[in-house]
């Protein structure tokens, strides 16, 4: 069974949230698994002395071991010996853990046996130092560890601490540590800026602490679908492509690396301000986005921290989640817990590997049953119908209806031959002759014949499409008067009106068309021709019926002087219909009408008198949004200096400047002390 490592979850402090992470840091101390001893003071005659005893035993000519003190070799065979001995490879291990090397005879006394197959075993198996096993996992690390005067141990990326260039000294109690940890806390040291480029993608933001202040995501067709690398990085590795694609994809890469620069030059004062610049960019093509020519970044600043683990693709929430995750320590509230936690993510490669070896095994040892193809499959047993022994041949009868007249005949000689079929199909297939019915089953055929025979008749019914009722003829004299009021020409019904008599009218008037269902009020009210609508309205045309959309005369038309003339001649006659079913909403006289129209051409003269003011100030605050802040001092307008709106009686200020809310107040001192800093 291999071991499984004890997950230990630690608790986790931004280093923006300044109060709890000042409470970190009190007594602060570098801890001890990334220490190693001090180096001894030696003085000049002692190095003086011991370089004459080397010279004077022929120790200075290189033919020697500075590791383990040995030499000179009489012959290069003996030297290449002494190399790849496992006494040479144990000092070299020490010697990179800052230790002592050991003597020939204190390795031999630490090992029984010095056979290879032996010292191999031991190399497999887990180191007896913890120290040194913790120390190795701690230089190795990602992180820096630190504890604090509550017994906490505490972990910080290196990449916020020192460049990779820089090496920070781990003897005596590593002051140059404490130093980097506590100068976070320095106002200006939370100012960061991550960048992120790969496959055509920028993503980057200037961070104030947690608040992106600049923020911007970029994309360009540089990668083909499923090929995997740029169309740049694929002409260097081969044969050019000559399709539109291939040409389409380089010119973007390169507006992809002049649009990249630009943005990062439009940011070089935020920039100047940060105090770190993290970076993720692979390969050539991405560097040159970032570090190329005329871009505002150098290869050499120091300020420059490449991203400490892998990342996903470029967008805006990657880059705040890259910010969140390198400002995140892990706290442990004890050291136990600590060594716990990193020797476990030591060990999660070796426990990976052997579950793998030890699956492997499993399937070996377990090989799957062999089968036998030639031999034939057991069918299963199947229930078979009632069956009855005949009067002539003992063999099975299957009584049916549909069973053939010489049904026993070809059973018995099935029976011969060995082979008896139980299918309907095969013994119709035998016997070719038609099936006689019985004199008990022939009122049971003729009933299921006439049930046919009627189901037959009603579908053909149904298919059969019913009959349309005949819509009613309309007169001559109506469908002119129809074919009049849609026209454009007429504005008058006098003289139609005289052809149809006086009983007739009103009848003419309310005829439905078949098609729609409007009369010819519906038909005026939708041409929009009030007159004719009043003439009608005189003549008998009722307003309350409804076309096949349920629509009244005064409900179908959209225009205002119609709805207007309806209005009107029910205040002239409010008794000659039931215009609560009209949809009509009320009566008006001429004066309210010019009243109601007075009124609102004063609303339209008022709304663009509004729009005129509202251009003039819009005009005015980007005026004054354009000034610096030392000119909206000096201009002493009522207007917030961020957004540029008017201020409340009770203004928010700090210093000389005014401010309409909290919210204006806060981003403007997140957004001007990186300006300001370049």
């Amino acid at each position: 069974m291999s071991f499984k490592p004890e997950t230990v979850k630690p608790k986790h402090v931004k280093i923006f949230e300044l109060d709890h992470f000042e409470k970190l840091l009190k007594g602060i101390k570098v801890a001890t698994c990334m220490l190693t001893e001090s180096h001894q003071v030696v003085d000049e005659q002692s190095v003086i002395r011991r370089l004459s005893a080397l010279t004077l035993n022929g120790l200075a000519d290189g033919n020697c071991c500075s590791c383990c003190g040995v030499g000179p070799f009489e012959t290069r065979a003996q030297q290449t010996a002494h190399y790849k001995h496992h006494w040479h490879n144990h000092n070299l291990k020490r010697k990179l853990f800052g230790k002592i090397p050991i003597t020939l005879g204190q390795f031999n006394s630490r090992h029984d046996d010095s056979s290879v197959s032996e010292s191999d075993s031991e190399s497999e198996e887990p180191s007896k130092n913890p120290e040194s096993d913790l120390f190795a996992a701690a230089t190795r690390h990602c992180k820096a560890f630190f504890t604090n005067q509550k017994g906490q141990v505490f972990c910080i990326y290196r990449c916020i601490l020192h460049h990779r260039k820089e090496e920070l000294s781990t003897d005596g109690e590593g002051h140059a540590w404490v130093d980097r940890c506590q100068r976070l806390i320095l106002p200006g040291y939370q100012r960061w800026a991550v960048v992120m480029v790969s496959g055509g993608h920028f993503a980057g933001a200037v961070f104030s602490g947690a608040v992106p202040v600049v923020h911007k995501t970029f994309h360009s067709y540089v990668t083909r679908r499923g090929q995997g690398q740029a169309q740049g990085t694929r002409d260097n590795h081969g044969s050019a492509p000559k399709s539109a694609g291939a040409s389409l994809r380089r010119y973007n890469q390169l507006q992809f690396v002049e649009h990249v620069q630009d943005i990062m030059s439009s940011w070089s004062a935020d920039l100047a301000g940060c105090a770190l610049v993290l970076y993720r960019a692979v390969g050539a093509h991405n560097l040159s986005a970032l570090f190329g020519r005329g871009a505002p970044l150098a290869r050499d600043d120091a300020r420059l921290r490449p991203l400490p683990f892998p990342t996903k693709k470029p967008t805006f929430k990657e880059v705040r989640r890259v910010h969140e995750t390198v400002a995140s320590v892990e706290v442990y509230d004890t050291m136990e817990l600590f060594q716990k936690a990193l020797i476990a993510s030591t060990a999660k490669s070796t426990t990976k590997a052997v579950s793998s070896d030890t699956s492997i095994e499993k399937k070996k040892s377990t090989p799957s049953k062999p089968v036998d193809r030639a031999k034939s499959r057991e069918r299963t047993p199947r229930e078979l119908p009632a069956q009855t022994m005949s009067s002539e041949d003992e063999g099975p009868c299957y009584i049916d209806s549909e069973t053939p007249e010489n049904w026993i005949k070809t059973l018995s000689e099935q029976s011969k031959t060995g082979v008896i079929t139980n299918s309907r199909k095969d013994l119709l297939n035998d016997c070719n002759v038609p099936c006689p019915i019985s004199s008990e089953s022939e009122g049971e055929v003729e009933k299921k014949e006439v049930k046919k025979k009627k189901k037959k008749k009603s579908e053909k019914t149904e298919d059969k499409p019913a009959k349309k009722p005949q819509a009613p003829k309309i007169p001559l004299n109506v469908k002119k008067m129809w074919k009049l009021i849609s026209g454009d020409e007429c504005t008058s019904l006098e003289t139609i009106f005289e052809e149809f008599e006086v009983s007739e009218l009103e009848a003419a008037c309310n005829a439905q068309d078949p098609a729609d269902g409007n009369t010819a009020l519906h038909k005026a009210a939708i041409a929009a021709k009030p007159d004719i609508v009043t003439q009608l309205l005189t003549a008998g045309g009722d307003p309350c019926i409804k076309n096949h959309e349920l629509k009244t005369p005064y409900a179908a038309t959209p225009h205002a002087d119609t709805r207007a003339a309806f209005r009107l001649f029910q205040g002239q006659f409010p008794e000659k219909y039931n215009y609560a079913k009209s949809q009509i909403p009320g009566p008006i006289t001429p004066e309210l009408l010019e009243q109601e129209r007075e009124k609102k051409a004063q609303q339209k003269r008022a709304k663009r008198q509004r729009d005129k003011e509202k251009q003039v100030e819009k005009i005015k605050t980007n005026k004054f949004l354009q000034l610096t802040d030392a000119e909206k001092v000096k201009v002493n307008d009522t207007r917030c200096f961020l957004c540029g709106a008017n201020l409340p009686k009770a203004a928010f200020e700090y210093n000389l400047y005014k401010f309409c809310s909290i919210a204006c107040l806060q981003n403007h001192r997140n957004l001007r002390p990186l300006k300001m800093s370049a």
